[in-house]
């Protein structure tokens, strides 16, 4: 927040974010019962709601009997009435959605594509955009998070060394404000911080004290959460996982050496070695290698699994580094997460509770999601910024010839 919470209008944002939170994680709540939860005066607080109803984000209920038979109006979140766009820039595909104030993907697009020509690809992105967009109709759209693998520098928007799309030091975020327009935030950050925003704001991770997120993709990357900030490190690189030694030998990384994560169980490497073994043909993917798993090949989920116990290795490394909470599991390795969860019960131990690994709760389109609640968490930081933000490009617009 720009404004210093000592002044009357920085404790407004502050008070009006806080207020917008509490009903978000335990409403519908009474007045009152935000009175109670914000530790702030009765007639603050109704100060602070009246512009939050009269702009369409909370709304009232049908009022219920309280204490000595005096009714009390719940209030609610309106999901709807303010969207985010989410955009999960992979190897091969761009994937776009339209997440609501919970989180929710209402509407999703997808860019089939090799991983191309960089201004190719933004534009490919600000299409989907502008899609999403016409699709919201009048709904506002508060900004767009953007997510991608490797490492990001979320301060500049820089992907700083993306290895399955080849990018090096990619201003992403300018890029995409230019093909976009400069009326919309752009927020970029790594995919697997992404998913913990998501996580801990409205999945599986809400109310953990620590959680690690584990996505599994062409690219493995890791984000640690304690409640909800995200760890980023003092360079960015923090939850780059992908060179993490998990044996001694295997095909060689872009890194130079064997046995790393990378190089022994992200997508591409276990499509690789099922092409190698003749299990794929080489057109083939990670999805045609689950379908032969499940229909009983034996070789195609031999390899899966062998993957999924490296997979677990990874966790009990993480383990062992953080003693999170929870782990959270996303990605390619989902269809085996109990046997990820039984070789890392297995590596640690009898102190660690199996049941701290769990699949993500983000649903079909975690990919939109995650990235959507990049822009999302920073709303609900300070929502009165960005309503201020929306309204003041409206007047600007509508003022234009």
């Amino acid at each position: 927040m720009t404004d210093d919470h000592r002044t009357p209008a920085g404790l407004r944002r502050a008070n009006t974010a806080a207020a917008l939170r509490a009903v978000l994680d335990k409403g519908p709540l009474p007045r009152a019962g935000l009175t109670e939860q914000l530790g702030l005066a009765a007639g603050t607080v109704s100060r602070i709601v009246a512009p939050l109803v009269a702009a369409g984000l909370l709304r009232e209920l049908p009022a219920v009997p309280g204490a000595g038979g005096r009714p009390r109006i719940p209030l609610d979140l309106v999901p709807l009435a303010r969207y985010a766009i989410g955009v999960h820039v992979g190897r091969q595909r761009t994937t776009a959605g339209l997440v609501d104030l919970r989180g929710r993907v209402q509407q999703v697009r997808t860019h089939e594509r090799s991983p191309g020509h960089i201004p190719q690809l933004v534009q490919g992105i600000a299409d989907l955009v502008a899609a999403l967009r016409k699709e919201s109709g009048i709904v506002p759209v508060l900004g767009i998070g953007v997510a991608t693998g490797g490492w990001v520098e979320p301060a500049t928007g820089v992907v700083v060394d993306n290895e399955a799309l080849g990018w090096r030091n990619v201003p992403l975020g300018v890029l995409l404000t230019r093909a976009i327009g400069a009326d919309l935030p752009v927020l970029v950050d790594s995919g697997a911080r992404a998913q913990a925003t998501a996580e801990v704001w409205f999945g599986c991770a809400r109310g953990a004290e620590t959680s690690v997120h584990l996505f599994t993709g062409n690219v493995i990357d890791a984000a640690l959460a304690m409640g909800r900030r995200i760890h980023t490190g003092a360079r960015s690189a923090a939850g780059m996982i992908g060179h993490l030694p998990i044996g001694a030998t295997g095909p060689a990384c872009a890194c130079g050496r064997r046995g790393v994560l990378q190089a022994v169980a992200s997508d591409r490497a276990v499509v690789d070695a099922a092409a190698n073994a003749g299990i794929l043909a080489a057109d083939e993917g990670l999805a045609r290698l689950h379908a032969l798993a499940a229909t009983g090949t034996e070789a195609a989920d031999r390899l899966l699994r062998d993957r999924a116990r490296r997979i677990g290795a990874a966790v009990a490394h993480l383990v062992d580094l953080f003693d999170p909470s929870l782990i959270v599991l996303s990605g390619g390795v989902l269809p085996y997460a109990d046997e990820v969860r039984d070789e890392a019960a297995h590596i640690i131990g009898g102190s660690w509770e199996p049941d701290r690994v769990r699949p993500t709760a983000l649903g079909p389109h975690a990919l939109a999601a995650s990235s959507g609640a990049l822009l999302l968490a920073a709303y609900y930081a300070d929502p009165l910024a960005y309503e201020t933000s929306y309204t003041t490009r409206v007047v600007e617009r509508q003022g234009r010839p």
